[in-house]
């Protein structure tokens, strides 16, 4: 079997498994009966489960922020975007919420932020990018634990009244 096809296989499996038992009770063999692939399959692609978490969550925010590239102009559509493409994997946010795994995002969303960031160089001092980075995931992982509460709107102008004064002189 090719490996993004076992990937995905053992992805699907990890989030139906995690809809029902916590992560920490789930077996390999348990997962990769689900999934239906080899133990060998899986160790040689994953070290343990939370390596499929980690790829999910850096394969997913890399994916939201390469579609929107982030600039002065389009600001505002860029984050709403981006909040919307969050939502539409709301699902597994939500699964990986009640497994106590939604910090395991925060280097992906920290680090692709500050990418974006730093792209428009528009900041103050070299401090306010890394404020901002760790601000969007605190902001992203809230929302997720209030249940997705606010409308994309909604979420986007708390996110730019945050930027208010800070980012632009």
């Amino acid at each position: 079997m090719k490996a993004p096809v076992a990937k995905q296989y053992l992805y699907e499996a990890l989030f139906r498994l995690m809809a029902k038992m916590d992560y920490r009770s789930i077996s390999v063999s348990q997962l990769v009966s689900v999934a239906g692939v080899s133990r060998s399959t899986f160790y040689r692609n994953y070290y343990d489960m939370l390596d499929i978490v980690d790829e999910f969550y850096k394969d997913a925010i890399s994916e939201i922020y390469s579609k929107y590239p982030l600039s002065e102009s389009t600001m505002s559509s860029v984050i709403k975007n981006i909040f919307s493409e969050l939502k539409s994997k709301r699902n597994e946010f939500e699964i990986l919420n009640r497994q106590g795994l939604l910090d395991r995002m925060s280097p992906h969303v920290y680090n692709t932020s500050l990418k974006q960031i730093n792209n428009m160089g528009v900041w103050h001092n070299r401090y306010q990018p890394h404020f901002f980075a760790g601000a969007s995931f605190a902001l992203i992982k809230a929302w997720i634990e209030y249940g997705f509460e606010e409308t994309e709107e909604e979420i986007t102008n708390i996110f730019l009244k945050s930027l208010e004064g800070y980012m632009f002189s």
